[in-house]
């Protein structure tokens, strides 16, 4: 599921000696080097809607002064219940954290689900954690008596929201229900759902995630079904019972691995259940009847999906009311693009669903080896763009597509999308003519769950926006570093203008562009000197011009796709995507002022051209501060500011150490590099945190212009 750095064994000997080295100097220095706060799992990680609850959210690093927690949806309010001051030194990656107590208030009518969170204190932001929101009763695991034998079950009553932990090697929980002969009930885990985001969830021997499996017995041990990795690696086990009596459901992880960070939520439940509905999709404005697709929805499935006029265009969560009442909430495309409705079974080539493009398609797979084939026309050198929709929907689906011509060669083939097994395709059509687009399942599956969105839309120059905006802590008077990558798509060179929205008040960014010819940029970040401590969700997003399908120019605001930072086996580094980026303003930090000189450097092509940087640091921050222009760790770059065919030269000053305080930024650029006017960069002052964590702190802006005449002097 996470795709993690490896490491030679020199470098994760390296690693080791390295991390050891962090650590001491941690226990040494305390909170000298102020870090973002890295969150573990929260417990109880399910809370009910409708009254208050407590809480505790795990913290490596203090949680201290924290005043507000964000939730990506908007209704949840907390209160922080500490009184008094409780250290949390960060003592190792496997450590769970140091549980601090919120009090959570969650409205009657607040949609249920998983929600982001993050937390704000006077000193720092916060990593995600995570937070389940239901509408059932919800019981805690007894902590205090064992459970984990058919005969030790500890019995809840049905429907229930269980909130436990898998907290050791071996562990197995068991939970007693009650059922009558006839009865049908739905045994669903949310535990990967809940802890996916979690900066360090690593447990022994380099594993990450938990990965649990669900068992249904008798009261006396007797097997009666077994489910694992139904979403993702979480299970569901839906089953009708044949006869009055007790039965246990058990939980644990299909390796027998256990870890105080593997917090769960299993929901029991008698009422009507979801997987999904069929269409998936319904335009605004209008009502779309559907099938749903589930468990004990009464004497038919039949519904109805309906959409306003005023309604936000995408994917939504709707709870639909199903023939025994409503479900639990399920995703619903809305949309304003024509919808249609693939025949299930297999579209043999003489029996092709013709398609006109822009359109939306929902079709499913109920038994396996099935493949769908639909046509469109398209001119030459026309752009289209496939997107699927399954497996982010929670579905088993592992699409693939593919496009072939006329004769039934293949042209072009798309598989796995980033971190999803979703395909996207664009297609630039070869000559004018009639295609057809093939959707099958990668292992030739089917089943009632195997169903998929395709949109198929005309499609023109593009980009998306990527980068490095998960998190920034600032105090006033100071600068951070956050980084923006464009992927350019079908052919688009134009610049784009990047703009970050809803920052605190007092919080601004250096306006910045990326020209044509370049595809990224440094977002300079700034609060001014009377910013209060305050900290809001922000977003990242690039607005330029591009021509539509038809070719006419028009003005695309593209929002930033959003990555959170994990903490991965032997000290690496990976990225996970969530849905939340947080800009806060706090007390000062480990660096008072960078302020690079002068503001304004001509570097000629060919040449040479540098600027001085000074650092002021606070009375108690004594260690080395690295002097940069790109966010490297190792041989990795997840930032990078300076245009095409310039560098940072070895003459740069790389490290302030002790009393210096003062370094230069030497840049050097072929004969080839980027013209640019008054681009703004800055020089990075990085400060290590943790062996695998540092914070980007920015200078002021320099702004730097690359002539087009390429510098014949010698030196």
């Amino acid at each position: 599921m996470y795709v993690r750095a490896k490491a030679t064994p020199v470098k994760r000997w390296f690693f080791i000696i390295m991390a050891v080295l962090t650590l001491l100097t941690t226990f040494a220095s305390a909170e000298t080097k102020v870090g973002f706060r890295q969150l573990g799992s929260t417990s109880p990680i399910v809370v009910q809607r409708g009254k208050p609850s407590e809480i505790n959210i795990r913290s490596n690093y203090t949680l201290d002064g924290a005043y507000s927690v964000l939730f990506d949806k908007p209704g949840i309010t907390t209160k922080f219940l500490e009184t008094k001051p409780i250290a949390a030194p960060r003592s190792g990656r496997g450590r769970p954290g140091t549980p601090f107590r919120f009090e959570v208030d969650v409205p009657a009518n607040q949609p249920t689900g998983v929600y982001e969170l993050r937390v704000a204190t006077r000193t720092a932001v916060s990593s995600v954690a995570h937070l389940m929101v239901t509408d059932l009763p919800v019981v805690a695991e007894d902590t205090k008596k064992e459970n984990g034998l058919p005969t030790a079950a500890q019995h809840v009553n049905v429907p229930v929201a269980i909130a436990g932990v898998c907290e050791k090697t071996e562990d197995v929980d068991c939970y007693g229900i009650t059922a009558s002969a006839g009865q049908s009930l739905t045994f669903e885990i949310f535990a990967q759902r809940v802890t996916g985001a979690v900066h360090s969830m690593q447990s022994g021997g380099g594993t990450y995630l938990m990965d649990p499996i669900l068992t249904l017995s008798t009261a006396d041990g007797q097997v009666l079904m077994q489910n694992d990795n139904h979403v993702g690696g979480d299970a569901f086990i839906s089953y009708t019972f044949p006869a009055d009596g007790n039965y246990v459901i058990s939980v644990r992880d299909a390796r027998y691995i256990g870890n105080t960070k593997y917090v769960y939520c299993l929901k029991i439940s008698d009422r009507p259940y979801a997987h999904a509905v069929f269409p998936m999709a319904v335009q605004r404005g209008q009502s779309q009847p559907v099938t749903v697709v589930g468990h004990q929805l009464g004497a038919n499935a039949a519904a109805t999906v309906s959409a306003g006029d005023s309604e936000t265009v995408g994917w939504a969560s709707r709870v639909v009311t199903a023939h025994a009442g409503p479900t639990n909430s399920v995703p619903v495309l809305i949309t304003d693009t024509p919808q249609a409705v693939a025949q299930d079974g297999n579209h043999a080539p003489n029996t092709v669903m013709p398609l006109t493009l822009p359109v939306g398609v929902s079709g499913r797979f109920t038994k396996n080896d099935q493949s769908h084939r639909f046509s469109f026309e398209a001119e030459q050198n026309q752009f289209l763009r496939f997107d699927v929709h399954a497996h982010r929907l929670g579905l088993p689906l592992d699409a693939i597509i593919e496009i072939q011509d006329a004769a039934g060669k293949k042209l072009l083939e798309g598989d796995d999308g980033l971190q999803t097994k979703d395909p996207t395709l664009y297609f630039k059509a070869p000559a004018d003519g009639t295609y057809t687009l093939l959707v099958r399942d990668l292992h030739d599956r089917g089943g009632k769950r195997f169903q998929y969105h395709l949109s198929a839309d005309l499609s023109g120059p593009d980009f998306e926006v990527h980068g490095e905006y998960y998190y920034a802590q600032i105090a006033p008077g100071t600068r951070m570093a956050w980084f923006v990558k464009l992927k350019r798509l079908n052919g688009f060179t134009g610049p784009v203008e990047i703009a970050v929205d809803n920052l605190p008040d007092g919080v601004s960014f250096e306006p910045v562009t990326i020209p044509a010819g370049m595809d990224h940029c440094l977002v300079n970040l700034a609060a001014d000197g009377n910013a209060t401590i305050d900290a809001s969700l922000v977003t990242v997003s690039g607005r330029a011009a591009t021509a539509n399908a038809n070719g006419d120019q028009q003005i695309v605001t593209r929002t930033g796709r959003v990555t959170c930072e994990l903490q991965s086996q032997g000290g690496g580094q990976a990225r996970w995507p969530v849905k939340t980026s947080i800009v806060g303003v706090t007390d000062p930090l480990d660096l008072l002022s960078v302020t690079a000189d002068p503001t304004e450097i001509t570097l000629p092509k060919g040449g040479k051209a540098e600027f001085s940087v000074k650092i002021e640091r606070s009375a108690d921050f004594k260690e080395s501060v690295t002097l940069a222009m790109s966010f490297m760790y190792f041989a990795n770059s997840f930032g990078d500011q300076l245009p095409p065919g310039v560098t940072l030269a070895k003459a740069s000053t790389g490290r302030l150490a002790g009393d210096t305080l003062e370094g230069k930024i030497i840049l050097e650029a072929t004969d080839k590099a980027l013209t640019v006017s008054r681009l703004p960069i800055a020089a990075l002052a990085r400060v290590p945190i943790t062996f695998s964590i540092t914070t980007n702190y920015a200078s002021n802006p320099v702004y730097l212009t690359i002539p087009e005449t390429v510098d014949t002097a010698e030196d």
